[in-house]
């Protein structure tokens, strides 16, 4: 990580603080919904789910236009901003527990989701700029393995000080705690040029947002990893939002330290997928990377879903998000591969706003089909058919045979197909 610059690792710091804060969230703003339905004896797991998707609805709703803020703005001030914001409002939460109802919990949410949707198009829009493209890759793998880290720490100790405590109360006061820390350490990153030149033409708002969709849809690789990585998304939607349930009423978890317990399999998981997903992309490519990736998700999630809580389990749940970080490493890496500087801001938040429209919609979708106990644990078993067909289809495309990028060597195989690939014009930023 030395090797890649002070200020890119002061930024990884940063992020990985406000992560901190966002997995600690994973857990307590779900368990805040339990304590408000326990406290007024009503309330239904369709609660849970529309609690997620309102998190995360604004990537969605929000996206397009934050892209083509984030392409004039200068980004690390929106990240500081976005880490303030979000800090409030957890203290907020923290402080009245128990004097709102589940609409707060609903309006908190989708301000919380605002505010990432904009740290996170910002954070990875700002890694070009400190980091040299070929070393992307391994910038983008110390990102996903902190976040996994997190999402691994976070709600296990989301749940200890939930037992210890009685409530969420003290869980949602420290993820305000973080985001006020996340957004001190930022100032070491000092100043950093804007990665659009001066000389570029400055167009119309709904033209740049347009443009940003042109270009998105006209490369090939960008088009078809973004339709991929909905897939992923639509399950991990309806996963992450019920996780609750599918601990307690699938894998047959007893407390809410357990429940802690399979999140941080998950999170050991992913750690170890996002460190080597570099080295795996250097010797297969980027492509071939997100299709193993895609099917190890797959195969080791539907195995989990017919599993109980124990050892197996857990490593089932390590397994499959193993899977998950080897998916996500080559699909950061291809939009700062082969989106134009101009329109990285636009580039990457259109792709994450359409990959990520199916977290809440998969959240919805689930918690609807799955909402009694009986239809819950078929629901459950079916999502993970959705990732090994992905990786299917992803196999018959230009993905699996040419999808490399600047730095990394392709196979003598993927070379030959070199010359059958798709190319684009470049529009107008």
């Amino acid at each position: 990580m030395r090797s890649l610059g002070p200020r890119y690792f002061a930024l990884w710091v940063g992020q990985t603080i406000s992560q901190l804060g966002t997995y600690i969230a994973f857990l307590t703003i779900p368990l805040l919904v339990l304590h408000i339905q326990e406290a007024t004896g009503t309330g239904s797991t369709l609660d849970f789910s529309i609690a997620y998707a309102l998190e995360f609805a604004p990537t969605l709703l929000l996206g397009l236009v934050a892209g083509v803020l984030l392409d004039r703005w200068h980004l690390r001030p929106v990240m500081v901003a976005t880490d303030l914001l979000r800090a409030s409002a957890f203290f907020y939460l923290a402080a009245e527990v128990g004097s709102y109802g589940i609409s707060t919990v609903f309006v908190m949410a989708f301000l919380i989701g605002s505010m990432t949707t904009l740290f996170d198009g910002a954070l990875y829009s700002l890694i070009p700029s400190l980091v040299k493209k070929e070393r992307l890759s391994d910038a983008n793998s110390f990102v996903a393995a902190s976040q996994q880290a997190n999402f691994a720490l976070g709600p296990l100790v989301a749940g200890i000080m939930a037992v210890a405590f009685a409530g969420p109360g003290l869980g949602l006061f420290v993820n305000g705690l973080t985001f006020l820390v996340s957004a001190a350490s930022l100032k070491w990153v000092g100043r950093v040029p804007h990665h659009r030149r001066p000389e570029d033409e400055i167009a119309p708002f709904f033209t740049e947002a347009v443009n940003g969709i042109r270009y998105l849809w006209a490369e090939p690789r960008l088009r078809i990893t973004t339709i991929a990585s909905a897939v992923p998304n639509f399950v991990m939607g309806f996963i992450e939002a019920t996780f609750v349930v599918l601990a307690f009423d699938v894998l047959q978890a007893e407390s809410e330290f357990e429940v802690g317990v399979l999140l941080f399999a998950m999170g050991v998981g992913g750690v170890v997928g996002a460190l080597v997903a570099p080295r795996i992309a250097r010797r297969f490519g980027l492509g071939k990377t997100l299709v193993v990736g895609m099917a190890i998700a797959g195969v080791g999630l539907l195995l989990v879903m017919f599993t109980t809580y124990g050892l197996l389990a857990l490593a089932l749940q390590a397994g499959w998000m193993f899977g998950v970080s080897v998916i996500n490493i080559p699909l950061a890496t291809v939009r700062q591969h082969y989106a134009a500087e101009s329109m990285l801001g636009r580039v990457i938040t259109a792709s994450r706003a359409i990959g990520w429209a199916t977290l809440p919609v998969g959240a919805l979708i689930g918690g609807w089909l799955g909402a009694s106990e009986s239809s819950y644990p078929w629901v459950a078993r079916s999502f993970p058919v959705l990732l090994i067909a992905t990786a299917l289809w992803l196999y018959t495309t230009v993905v699996w045979t040419d999808t490399f990028g600047p730095g990394f060597e392709p196979t003598d195989e993927a070379a030959a197909h070199a010359g059958e690939t798709e190319t684009v014009d470049e529009p107008t930023p």
